[in-house]
């Protein structure tokens, strides 16, 4: 998993450097203090303001830059990159997070992921539904997929930002190369 941004790192840098969080779409607003304040008290939602003003950030800022465009195995979401298997068989994904600041929630709706190795090391296999994927970690996970149907790899951003989606199928389909393993993210 990768992500691509339109902006070049330069014009980020240049971006940041004028405003911390100029790529935060989910800047509080003065709706949200009313709120908070109707929540929690008018006291304690100006001391939540005061207390991330005075560590110069936001709440909703997670990753520092968003609108990246996701890729994985270098194709994006409209490029379908596409993986076959057999029902029944075990099927091993290697998963990369080589981002530049994205964490990722990765899942497999349908399907428990059993990591096997982290980072490249064996580790004692742990079943998971889910697992968070911070930026250069490596997971090796088993999945097998017992039914002759698609199945979507997920990857979500911890910022809420764009998520990824591709398709596993049984068989190969008229716009996907034919290929007999999964492949590396």
């Amino acid at each position: 998993m990768t992500d691509k941004h339109p902006h070049s790192g330069a014009r980020i840098f240049r971006n940041l450097k004028s405003s911390a969080d100029y790529y935060n779409r989910a800047r509080r607003t003065a709706q949200d203090l009313v709120e908070d304040a109707g929540a929690e008290g008018v006291k304690a939602a100006l001391e939540d303001r005061k207390m991330w003003g005075a560590m110069r950030m936001m709440p909703t800022d997670i990753e520092d830059v968003q609108g990246y465009t996701p890729l994985i195995n270098g194709a994006s979401t409209q490029q379908n990159w596409t993986g076959i298997f057999k029902p029944g068989e075990k099927v091993r994904l290697r998963l990369i997070n080589a981002s530049v600041t994205t964490h990722f929630g990765m899942r497999v709706p349908g399907l428990k992921m059993t990591v096997v190795q982290a980072d490249g090391n064996d580790v004692k296999p742990v079943t998971v539904d889910e697992l968070r994927i911070v930026v250069a970690e490596t997971y090796d996970v088993i999945v097998q997929p017992r039914d002759a149907r698609a199945y979507s790899i997920i990857a979500e951003s911890a910022g809420g930002g764009p998520r990824w989606c591709v398709a596993r199928w049984p068989r190969p389909r008229a716009w996907s190369a034919p290929t007999t393993r999964c492949g590396l993210f």
